[in-house]
């Protein structure tokens, strides 16, 4: 699965856990920080520069020909796959502030950290 992939389910699932879209996720594996942008109806992946669109349990980015199916499973979990690389994943996401997801076989993870946007007093 693609990193850019990966990410963009990481803010999905955190966005229907917790109904905020991250404005910023770090890659705890990679160390790497990425701008998130979020629009009327999904969020731009800054640095991949996708838009992502959501419908129902699917995830769609026109420019990159790809859809993931996601689906949130039990109090945390979510299941999924990627129809690009063909992959099944699953993951958690308990409406902190870490999204996890591990491949198929549960052998590889990817963590990553998001923050939300936060009101201003």
């Amino acid at each position: 699965m693609r990193p850019e992939i990966r990410r963009i389910i990481a803010v999905e699932a955190h966005r229907r856990r917790t109904g905020q879209c991250p404005v910023r996720v770090h890659s705890l594996g990679t160390g790497e920080t990425f701008e998130i942008r979020p629009t009327v109806d999904g969020f731009v992946d800054e640095a991949s520069n996708l838009a992502v669109r959501i419908s129902n349990e699917r995830i769609l980015i026109p420019d990159a020909n790809a859809a993931v199916d996601l689906k949130l499973t039990g109090d945390i979990a979510f299941e999924g796959f990627d129809n690009d690389s063909q992959e099944t994943f699953t993951g958690r996401a308990g409406g902190g502030a870490s999204v996890t997801i591990y491949d198929a076989a549960t052998v590889d993870f990817f963590q990553y950290a998001v923050a939300t946007p936060t009101m201003q007093v």
